[in-house]
């Protein structure tokens, strides 16, 4: 990472966080353990599990007047937010987490470590999804919620690394009632409330394969609305846990942006500060011109998004004793962007994002200096994108220009795929197939302000391997058949309820970049499909899998291409 004052530019994982802020704990009594089964029985039904326990921590009991809870009063459409986090990080912890450790290292290649990281974003996206689908489609009348996603992240080809698609929650899947569902984008009856969310399933995937620290599944749900579609781009950005004032990153250098940000912690001056970043070249010049004026520029090899949720956290410092403050010319994924905002802003900071050129911040015959002054040289393709988007008049944007109410009832969690870093009580889950116990954290941030750590322990009702089983993507089983006996496992699991509400939601999540939705039912593009699987996103298979899909399951098509 350059050769700079070592004291000034350090991992995480080298100089550890600690955290003496607040920490009031209160358990679950038998009474709450059992309403808590209750009003989640449908869901808890899909994996045959059982609440045993829960400890909630609370970290902060801020109370913002801006905001009120609304239709999150309903406690099971508030909890199932964290159940939805905490169940696809059960589900990793089965079946994805270390994934990548299980090979032999000359075995290891980039496309083995994409295969199983596409795996992982498969297995959280599936129980993420089946989470909020089943919590929606129970809801008693009167109050009925439809979840739309707007914000989603893995869609982006990243040239030389991914080739983009990834499975995902993607924008426009809808969660509700299926009367509902097919009114979409029409009038929907006065006692539904329309939801909006933001999700990147896994933020660190490739920390989650490797079984590293801080991997966790992270959405937001709000009653929001979105009012622009973020392009699935690099975004730098400018955060910090307290409030500062909107000012333009154009007109304004890295040191002018840190006294701003020092400004708002109240420091003396910009050597006080912090400044979270990716270990990524692009970011040397950054952090050369932040550690020359003494700000001190911890950095990760993966995942961007957690770091911004807790920025600026009473309680929470390095062994210097500085605080995680900001992140001040970082530069990652606009959906972690949004997604670490929306809590951010909650909890009381404040962030400002530009769209910056990923073809230009990733090509290989450019130096991180020339990489960081070409940050800006956008591709045609990329400036349609961002016209598109109607981000070209205003290049930079407050969460004020992406949401229309940032303090509309909302919620977020993020489930603690492995040790966490950032909140080091945050602990992977952990698995006990003796007594079929799985312990799983999730950090839950509401737009009160509220702050809180969500320790669960579920009781697999049989055994371990009977919930892990339910907990597999529908592609597993596919992927080892062909032909008939493809066509028949298809058949079997369309016949079937529930398999059937399941192989939906991981066609949905999986096909995406072809699928065009169409009230309740798809569009299906087979050119996009065909040009996914010639840049290596899908494969043959999938090709068997969605045309055996349009002959089994027509009524989910409208008229293709």
């Amino acid at each position: 990472m350059g050769t700079m004052n070592k004291n000034l530019r350090f991992n995480i994982a080298d100089k550890r966080l600690t955290y003496n802020g607040t920490y009031e704990e209160e358990a679950f009594d038998q009474d709450q353990v059992w309403e808590f089964n209750h009003r989640h029985k449908s869901v808890l039904a899909n994996y045959d599990l059982t609440l045993e326990s829960c400890n909630i921590i609370t970290l902060s009991g801020r109370m913002r007047h801006e905001s009120n809870l609304n239709a999150l009063r309903n406690r099971q459409v508030r909890q199932s937010v964290i159940l939805s986090a905490a169940l696809s990080a059960v589900a990793i912890g089965l079946h994805g987490r270390g994934s990548l450790n299980t090979f032999p290292k000359d075995q290891v290649t980039k496309k083995l470590t994409n295969d199983l990281k596409r795996a992982n974003d498969r297995t959280a996206a599936q129980v993420m999804a089946e989470v909020l689908q089943t919590t929606t489609e129970t809801l008693p009348p009167g109050e009925e919620v439809l979840i739309e996603s707007a914000i989603t992240e893995g869609t982006r080809i990243k040239p030389g690394k991914e080739a983009g698609g990834n499975p995902t929650i993607a924008v426009g899947a809808v969660f509700g009632k299926d009367k509902h569902r097919a009114q979409y984008g029409l009038n929907l009856p006065n006692c539904v409330t329309q939801m909006s969310m933001g999700n990147d399933v896994i933020d660190g995937t490739g920390k989650s394969v490797k079984g590293l620290h801080s991997s966790l599944t992270a959405l937001f749900v709000t009653e929001a609305n979105v009012k622009r579609h973020l392009p699935d781009i690099y975004v730098q950005r400018w955060m910090a846990g307290n409030h500062f004032d909107e000012f333009n990153p154009r007109e304004t250098n890295l040191l002018e942006a840190a006294e701003i940000i020092a400004r708002a912690y109240g420091h003396s001056g910009i050597d006080k500060l912090s400044a979270f970043f990716l270990d990524r070249p692009r970011h040397l010049p950054a952090m050369d011109t932040l550690n020359e004026a003494g700000v001190s520029t911890p950095f990760d090899k993966d995942g961007d998004l957690m770091p911004a949720v807790v920025l600026g956290m009473p309680g929470l410092s390095f062994p210097d004793e500085r605080g995680l403050n900001s992140m001040i010319g970082e530069i990652g994924g606009s959906a972690e962007w949004a997604v670490a905002v929306m809590p951010l802003v909650w909890r009381g900071g404040q962030a400002i994002g530009m769209l910056t050129s990923h073809s230009s911040l990733t090509r290989k015959d450019l130096s991180p200096e020339e990489q960081w002054k070409e940050r800006f040289h956008f591709t045609e393709e990329e400036f349609i994108i961002i016209q598109d988007a109607r981000f070209e008049r205003k290049p930079f944007f407050t969460i004020e220009d992406i949401i229309d109410d940032p303090f509309a009832g909302g919620i977020s969690a993020f489930g603690a795929i492995t040790d966490n870093y950032l909140l080091p009580f945050m602990k992977g889950v952990r698995v006990d197939p003796s007594n079929g116990h799985l312990d799983v954290n999730v950090l839950a941030v509401n737009s009160l302000g509220m702050v809180q750590c969500w320790q669960m322990t579920f009781r697999c009702n049989q055994k371990l391997e009977h919930t892990s089983k339910l907990m597999i993507s529908p592609k597993i089983e596919l992927l080892q058949l062909t032909g008939t006996d493809l066509e028949k496992a298809i058949g079997r699991m369309l016949e079937d309820e529930r398999l059937r509400k399941r192989f939906r939601i991981f066609f949905n999540n999986e096909y995406y970049p072809a699928v065009i939705p169409v009230g309740d039912r798809m569009l299906l593009l087979h050119r996009a499909l065909h040009g996914l699987i010639e840049r290596g996103a899908l494969d043959e298979k999938d090709r068997e899998i969605v045309e055996a899909s349009q002959r089994l399951a027509g009524d989910w098509f409208a008229s293709s291409d």
